[in-house]
């Protein structure tokens, strides 16, 4: 089977390569589902780059070891081992690591049944966003009335959470790298948006006057450094910066003033970790109303492009692209 794999941490663009791996086996209680869509994610980019909060394994492959990338993919239900009760042929999502490649064998309760009709390049981000949103948003508990400040406005995950906190009565300040993304912000439907190509004073001022006098309950920050930084200033007393990701690579500024005097903390969000404080009960209910949101598209997943695995160079040239509205998904 085909399979995107690298041998050492760096540069996705220099050492992620398409290779041949056996085909998989199905013991007791697995599944071995056929992929066919999986999105890039900057997950999957800081894995192999090092940067991320799992380890990547390195297994012996032809002339050294290799290891996997990719944590979230669709497509059907290939083989199934004994004691396993989906049909073959059946539509799946899945978050497991390795699904940059054709074949992945997984334990049974990892798969997640979804409708015939959701298509597949949808149904493949279909683990990591909406739950990011659904989650985030829970942790928070925004009561209506409060303003949250988003970082990296446009992905997917900030246009998940405008929507999932309207419904709460909250709303949103969208923080924009310049004024070019922050027209297309408005073009999708953002009541509040603030370019931060500006002065910083000037971009304080502008967030304060989009927040009103009771400032942001928090921000919600998938970038760090300036963007960051300008989004904790804005913070009302007592507010809560919670940091989901650093696409910007730079460090995050706190000022000790801040947090002595003005009560503001700042915390960590990583999906995996919140997951796993979910009941059986809760995991069901919460994945059962995320495919119907993304079915009657409460919730949308826009994606860009498709590219084959084979072209995963030319996939990763353009998720670095700027101005991008959609995610990039591999195919094949």
């Amino acid at each position: 089977m085909r399979a995107l794999v690298f041998k050492r941490q760096g540069n996705p663009a220099e050492n992620l390569f398409l290779t041949e791996l056996p085909m998989l086996d199905t013991p007791p209680g697995t599944v071995r589902l056929r992929l066919r869509a999986r999105p890039v994610n900057p997950s999957d980019i800081m894995f192999v780059e090092g940067d991320y909060g799992r380890q990547p394994s390195f297994t012996p492959a032809g002339a050294g070891a290799v290891s996997p990338v990719g944590f979230e993919g669709a497509g059907t239900v290939d083989q199934i081992g004994p004691g396993v009760s989906l049909p073959p042929g059946a539509r799946v999502a899945v978050a497991a690591t390795g699904t940059w490649q054709e074949y992945l064998t997984v334990p049974q309760e990892t798969v997640i049944p979804v409708p015939d009709d959701l298509p597949l390049d949808i149904t493949c981000q279909f683990t990591v966003n909406p739950f990011t949103a659904h989650l985030l948003l829970a942790h928070l508990d925004p009561a209506p009335g409060d303003t949250l400040i988003l970082t990296a406005a446009t992905s997917t995950v900030s246009q998940m959470l405008t929507r999932l906190a309207s419904d709460r009565g909250a709303r949103c300040v969208h923080l924009a790298r310049d004024s070019e993304q922050a027209w297309r912000l408005q073009r999708l439907g953002a009541e509040h948006v603030v370019s931060t190509e500006e002065r910083d004073d000037e971009v304080v001022r502008s967030i304060h006057d989009a927040t009103g006098p009771n400032g942001a309950l928090a921000a919600l920050d998938a970038v760090g450094g300036r963007q960051g930084a300008l989004a904790q200033r804005c913070l009302r007393d007592g507010g809560r910066h919670i940091v989901y990701g650093f696409m910007s690579g730079k460090p995050l500024p706190v000022l000790p003033f801040d947090l002595v005097f003005r009560r503001v903390s700042v915390e960590g969000f990583w999906l995996p970790h919140h997951m796993k404080r979910l009941s059986p009960l809760a995991l069901r209910e919460l994945t059962s109303h995320t495919i119907q949101q993304l079915g009657d598209h409460t919730l949308e997943a826009p994606v860009e492009a498709h590219y084959d695995l084979a072209d995963i160079h030319q996939a990763l040239a353009h998720h670095r692209r700027s101005g991008r509205t959609g995610k990039i998904v591999l195919t094949g």
